[in-house]
């Protein structure tokens, strides 16, 4: 399994504000113009999850400050984590503290994302063993203050087997934030310790289109394509057939493909699905509940599960390079579920 899936269910996205501070840093009051209006801009495309134009624009700014932007470097480490380029993202946390000086505030942010580049690019128990280090230093920096650290060094140490200890950060913080923004994560993770191990697909109940009651339970013992998606989307539409080809090729097998629109009406939705003959199970998302959980950035994105209920493969985009690997895919996940079902 690609690490970047497992790191999006396990870690929080680290944007915390902190008492006295904006979440994304101010332009400094003494900054150059030009530099200060570069910085804004770079954080206005992180903002926006814009982040190959924020890394653009961050470095500009950077080097307006000739290279003692501290914020950038925050920025260029925010940027760089979402993108997955988790060395760079350490490179630049590094420099941001180095440039930090007193102000403990961004040193804080700038810890919290080099404990996400480490444990995000981590290969082995050691490289955990420092991401959880690293996100004990930004709990005793902030004097506990901030409680996604809990979220992220509990979820960690669940990486580690060490569930004892990650339940009770996780309980911790949850009695902190009991509907804070990782709440449900935090408790599924405190349900089951083995979604911090295996990235398991969500818990959800919901009403297909033709009014069929759909949860994740009922998908246990099948393999599922999940197909992230809405009609605005033009690679999305551009699947569909291939989609509809794959679910008639597989409909005497252990598999079910479901589609989750994110369109805002549903009335143009169902008349798509309609005129385009989709006759696998259509969940309209209708206020991204499902979509958020499932952090999804991209459209289409599609999982592959296992029947025991794990995200095998994930892949955004479409061509013809997408539909083989998705193929290919699930006919493994299809093999492994009937190796299960014989033994």
């Amino acid at each position: 399994m690609p690490r970047f899936a497992l790191r999006r269910v396990v870690l929080a996205v680290v944007l915390v504000a902190l008492p006295g501070r904006l979440t994304l840093a101010d332009p400094p009051a003494l900054a150059p113009p030009a530099q200060a209006e570069e910085l804004a801009h770079a954080q206005d495309r992180l903002l926006q999850k814009d982040y190959k134009e924020a890394v653009k624009a961050f470095r500009q700014s950077d080097k307006l400050a000739h290279g003692n932007c501290a914020e950038c470097q925050l920025g260029l480490a925010r940027a760089f984590n979402r993108l997955g380029a988790y060395k760079d993202a350490e490179k630049s946390a590094a420099e941001a503290l180095r440039l930090a000086g007193s102000d403990l505030s961004l040193e804080i942010l700038a810890t919290s994302e080099q404990g996400f580049a480490v444990f995000s690019g981590a290969r082995n128990d050691a490289d955990r063993e420092r991401a959880a280090q690293i996100f004990r230093q930004v709990l005793e920096k902030s004097g506990g203050k901030v409680n996604v650290a809990r979220f992220n060094l509990g979820s960690v140490l669940l990486r580690l087997h060490r569930d004892s200890e990650g339940v009770a950060l996780l309980e911790e913080y949850l009695k902190r934030e009991p509907e804070g923004a990782f709440a449900e994560t935090a408790r599924s993770l405190v349900q089951n310790p083995e979604r911090a191990r295996k990235r398991l697909i969500p818990d959800f109940a919901m009403v297909t289109l033709d009014g069929q009651y759909l949860t994740a339970e009922q998908l246990k013992g099948k393999v599922v394509l999940l197909d992230f998606w809405g009609t605005w989307c033009a690679p999305c539409r551009a699947a569909v057939p291939a989609l509809r080809g794959l679910a008639l090729r597989l409909a005497k097998e252990p598999f079910v493909l479901v589609s989750v629109s994110t369109d805002t009406n549903e009335d143009a939705l169902k008349q798509f699905v309609a005129q385009n003959e989709m006759s696998w199970p259509q969940i309209w998302d209708e206020n991204q509940e499902f979509v958020r959980k499932s952090s999804i950035e991209h459209y289409p994105t599609y999982w592959v599960v296992s029947a025991e209920g794990e995200i095998v493969f994930v892949r955004s985009g479409w061509g013809e390079e997408s539909e083989r690997e998705l193929s290919r895919q699930i006919s493994m996940a299809l093999r492994a579920a009937h190796k299960m079902n014989k033994s």
